[in-house]
């Protein structure tokens, strides 16, 4: 079958449909994926026909305005990057135009349903979704986009998931219907998660049970998949192992707390190193800290007990840590919970408090704020993430979350035994 797979956002939200991608061609689909410019050699690398989309949001996102607006978060970030991405919406639909060609499916993620939706209405073929977090909506749990996760009544957490899609919809449909009428389609009142909710069609949510236990009120048609993991051979072929240089100084002493932030906005790298440097100190561990949160001069000063590294592979960098520090990603705090790590959440936007908080719930981490991380805070959340009864829950939920295996594999079945019935969403 002629599959077509269509992400944009950042690294996290990207690879999963790469490797989504490469492991239907194990099945002999033929499937293009379309992604973001500066992702174009990722998935070319790992074997897949790619359309480069336009917008690379990693740089808007560095850039002073983007990090400003990281620092903010919430709804104002949502909607100044919704008005970037209408900014480029003739480039957008030239490119889904181009990547759906010839297509008997399409399959499309959070930042690109709406044309996904339009692009399926249009030739008449089924779409499924995937979903990096639980994002379907529920009285068991509240919007982890727009709540942290406190809300007890199951009317408002319902409520709250309507409510995220509204505000979604609103800064979305005028481009969306511009697109359809330039498609040859009606204008659609409708939001496109409404629509392919109320469809049944397929929505797989990268999420592990033993963190977030499936809603019982959810249609069949939602599944959680259980984590996924990039398949080793696609690894290889990215090229993401750990430097021999890096592994000799993990192996040279006590295994080191991990603090590393994405693209979240390092306002001041060297005021944040200097925190981690006496934090470290003080509790008497070593580190590793992720580049964004070193500048050039900092790092000619770093001490022996903290080591620096760009991008890694954080299924084989994990295990061999005692603790990590990050910004919640779905993708990173699923990652460290593998590795059985006690996590330290520094939010910043979207689902990140959430994130946090659930940290909380699980007794296997802490929660702080990004934009009010400093010495107290960080000394704080390390030394809970350093108590013995939180690192035995922490490696008993990694257990778990490990004995799951990789719910990949699966994720390609179910999407692969849903289209041989699946029909067109209904218009």
């Amino acid at each position: 079958m002629r599959i077509t797979l269509f992400a944009h956002g950042t690294r996290g939200d990207v690879w999963p449909m790469v490797a989504l991608g490469a492991k239907l061609g194990e099945r002999d689909h033929d499937v293009t994926i379309a992604v973001p410019e500066e992702f174009e050699e990722f998935a070319e690398r790992a074997g897949q026909r790619v359309v480069p989309l336009p917008f690379n949001i990693m740089s808007w996102l560095s850039t002073p305005e983007g990090q400003r607006l990281l620092h903010t978060g919430g709804i104002p970030l949502m909607r100044r990057a919704q008005q970037e991405y209408r900014r480029h919406a003739d480039a957008f639909d030239r490119a889904f135009i181009q990547a759906a060609q010839g297509a008997e499916a399409l399959v499309g993620m959070y930042l690109t349903w709406d044309r996904t939706l339009a692009m399926a209405d249009r030739m008449r073929v089924p779409m499924a979704a995937v979903y990096p977090q639980q994002y379907a909506p529920s009285r068991e749990y509240s919007s982890v986009i727009l709540t942290r996760g406190r809300v007890r009544s199951a009317h408002l957490r319902l409520a709250s998931h309507k409510l995220t899609d509204r505000i979604w919809w609103q800064g979305s449909a005028k481009t969306t219907n511009a697109f359809r009428r330039k498609l040859g389609l009606p204008s659609c009142s409708q939001s496109t998660y409404s629509r392919m909710h109320e469809a049944g069609c397929l929505g797989l949510h990268i999420v592990s049970p033993s963190v977030f236990p499936r809603p019982s009120d959810w249609p069949d048609h939602l599944k959680l998949t259980g984590a996924w993991q990039m398949p080793p051979d696609l690894r290889d072929k990215l090229d993401e192992g750990l430097p021999a240089d890096l592994q000799d100084w993990l192996n040279a002493g006590d295994p080191p707390i991990f603090l590393g932030f994405g693209s979240m906005p390092v306002l001041d790298p060297d005021l944040l190193l200097a925190d981690i440097v006496s934090v470290t100190e003080a509790l008497g561990r070593r580190g590793i800290v992720s580049e964004n949160c070193v500048s050039a001069r900092g790092a000619e000063t770093l001490p022996s007990h903290l080591r620096v590294v760009g991008a890694v592979d954080h299924d084989r960098l994990f295990p061999q840590c005692v603790a990590a520090v990050h910004h919640g990603g779905t993708g990173s705090t699923i990652a460290s919970l593998r590795a059985g790590l006690p996590t330290l959440v520094c939010s910043v936007l979207a689902d990140q408090p959430w994130w946090g908080e659930h940290m909380r719930r699980l007794g296997v981490g802490d929660h702080r704020r990004f934009c009010k991380l400093d010495r107290r805070a960080l000394t704080t959340g390390l030394k809970t993430l350093l108590d013995p009864a939180v690192i035995a829950r922490a490696r008993t939920l990694g257990a778990k979350i490990r004995a799951e295996g990789d719910g990949l594999p699966a994720a390609g079945q179910l999407l692969e035994d849903w289209l041989v019935l699946a029909e067109p969403t209904p218009p």
